[in-house]
Formats: C-alpha cells, sequence, structure tokens
C-alpha cells in the first residue's frame, strides 16, 4: 500500500512540474513576440518620424529592403485631397504618410502599420 501511495503522490508531481514547465514555456513564448511587437512598432515609429520631419515633402512610394532582422519596410506618401474642416473649407497642403512593416514569425506572415497627417509648410524656415 505504501508503494502505491509513493506511485500516486510522484505521478501528481511529476504532472503538476510538466504543467509549470508548459506554463513558463508559453509565458517566454508571450514575452518574447512582445518584445519582437514592440521592436517593430518603435522601427516604424523611427521610420515615420524621419519622412515626417523633412522640410520638402513630397509624394512618394518607396520599400526599404529588409535588414538583418528580416523586416521589410515600406514608405507612402500622398497628398490629401477632398479635405473639409467643420466649416467646409477646403484644407490644402496636407499629406498622408503611412509606413508599413512585413516579417514572418514562426513561418507566418506578419503586417504592421502606422499612418499620420502632415501639413506640408510645417517644417519650413520662417520668412
Amino acid at each position: 500500500m505504501t508503494l502505491f501511495e509513493v506511485i500516486l503522490a510522484l505521478a501528481l508531481f511529476t504532472s503538476a512540474a510538466v504543467a509549470l514547465v508548459v506554463a513558463i514555456n508559453t509565458i517566454g513564448q508571450a514575452v518574447l513576440e512582445a518584445r519582437n511587437m514592440r521592436a517593430v512598432q518603435q522601427a516604424i515609429e523611427s521610420i515615420m518620424d524621419e519622412y515626417s520631419k523633412q522640410p520638402q515633402i513630397v509624394e512618394l512610394d518607396k520599400e526599404l529592403k529588409p535588414g538583418a532582422d528580416g523586416i521589410g519596410f515600406r514608405v507612402k506618401i500622398t497628398p490629401v485631397v477632398k479635405l473639409v474642416n467643420q466649416d467646409g473649407m477646403a484644407l490644402t497642403g496636407l499629406f498622408q504618410i503611412q509606413v508599413q512593416a512585413r516579417w514572418k514569425e514562426d513561418n507566418r506572415p506578419m503586417h504592421m502599420e502606422a499612418e499620420t497627417l502632415r501639413y506640408a509648410g510645417m517644417y519650413m524656415p520662417a520668412q
């Protein structure tokens, strides 16, 4: 009977240890994925800053080659047309800046993008 109790206790502790290892592994994978997503977000923000703060903003559609991390970017700057304010007055000189990131994670295609609007004369020197 004592041998049976020892085997039963050992089986119970083994199953608890296996469940704990699986939980720790799942948490580790989630942390790694969150870290990778944040790195992509920071890269998108950096590219967005670079292109949105240029003194002369022009229409653009540019692919940035993937780096060592395997993340490829596309920057698209297009003029905004037919945008009006609440008084019905046309807003001119606005550009939409989009940055898209594409990469593979665990052989799954991943995609993230961000966009903003910028006034063309925002960073022009004062006259």
